[in-house]
């Protein structure tokens, strides 16, 4: 599989051997720009980008602008290991931006940590954080933070039967995961549990067979656009019951996808408390509307949180090489996002807490704590 390289130079005509110019900071970004996933490189794409224009229009890094530097892997963990030696080797980045999904984030930590490059990152799977690196950084919670008070609240709402359904990758396998150790905390078991490949649009299959169970809920372990269609077929098949999952449910994808009638009802949980929510939340929806005409969601404000903590820590570090800003990423404590406080440890999770919503009306609203 060929890649597609988009490149966005955030600094115009920065001649690094021209006098009284500074070369520019590299920063890379490797994530699914094309295929089913290509929404999350999109929203990473924006975030970041948002983030550095903002930090260039003031001045860069001590008066360096930063350049940032796309690759598409489209999801494929291969392709994204190859990205990750050029970007490593050839580009010499300052950090990057790896990946967009868990199992291609996972792939790429040995490369960075071998180059010693900080790697952001907002899959969720729980074990990018236990590889051993000190360069790999979670830009949002790990899965556990979005199942647990999601099945929590549905078995407090009297629901005992189950079901689970999703995708094949780290993030799906992990979610599942996640979903099943809630309900056994709860003294429950899902009455049957499915799975299908990423890039799989029929799920009749699976459904079929859960439904056999009659379960009256539904849990999506899945991608925006897999987990909207596996709603609408699921109405389609006439489950009348519950549907929620995690974060790809809170995102306007998801409701594009399954249509704002299968997606009324469907339970989610997400880190972002939504645009309005304070006044750091509107001052971002504002800008990032004014950029791309467009309202932001979850990835779009966690990756631009990523990235202004990524400037942070840029600023601070002395001298400026990439094994010093993975040490001051380390450093930042208390940090005021749009998701809340960052607190980074020595594993590189920076955040645990989620919001819990629900659909409505078409919009995604969020319940009380």
């Amino acid at each position: 599989m060929k890649s597609k390289v988009l490149t966005f130079i955030m600094a115009a005509s920065i001649a690094m051997t021209a006098v009284g110019q500074v070369a520019p900071i590299k920063i890379g970004l490797i994530g699914a720009m094309s295929g089913t996933n290509a929404v999350l490189g999109d929203w990473m794409k924006k975030g970041v980008t948002l983030a550095i224009e903002q930090q260039n229009a003031a001045g860069g890094i001590n008066g360096a602008k930063i350049q940032l530097i796309v690759y598409d892997d489209a999801a494929n963990p291969t392709v994204s290991v190859g990205l990750a030696q050029k970007v490593a080797t050839e580009d010499k980045v300052m950090a990057v931006w790896a990946t967009t999904n868990s199992s291609s984030a996972l792939a790429d930590i040995p490369v960075f940590t071998q180059y010693k490059i900080p790697q952001l990152t907002n899959g969720t799977f729980d074990a990018i954080t236990t590889q051993g690196s000190s360069y790999i950084f979670r830009v949002c919670p790990a899965g556990p933070a979005y199942e647990d008070p999601l099945v929590d609240y549905l078995v407090k709402k009297g629901n005992t039967k189950f079901a689970i359904i999703g995708d094949t990758s780290a993030y799906g396998q992990g979610e599942i995961a996640y979903q099943t150790a809630a309900l056994t905390r709860n003294h429950l078991s899902p009455l049957d549990t499915e799975q299908y490949g990423i890039d799989d649009k029929d799920f009749t299959g699976q459904l079929t067979k859960i439904f056999r169970a009659q379960p009256d809920v539904l849990l999506l372990a899945s991608s925006e656009v897999a987990g909207g269609l596996v709603a609408r077929q699921a109405r389609q098949l006439g489950f009348t019951g519950t549907i929620a999952g995690g974060s790809a449910m809170g995102t306007p994808k998801f409701i594009e996808t399954a249509g704002a009638d299968v997606a009324e009802g469907v339970y989610f949980t997400s880190p972002y408390p939504g645009n309005q929510a304070n006044a750091k939340t509107r001052a971002f929806a504002a800008a990032y509307k004014a950029r791309w005409g467009e309202d932001p969601e979850v990835h779009g404000a966690n990756t631009y949180d990523g990235m202004k903590m990524l400037i942070l820590a840029m600023e601070r570090a002395k001298p400026l090489t990439p094994e010093n800003v993975a040490a001051e990423m380390h450093k930042i404590k208390g940090y005021q996002g749009l998701q809340g406080t960052f607190d980074y440890d020595a594993r590189g999770e920076g955040i645990k807490a989620t919001n819990l919503g629900i659909i409505k009306n078409g919009q995604l609203t969020y319940l009380e704590k």
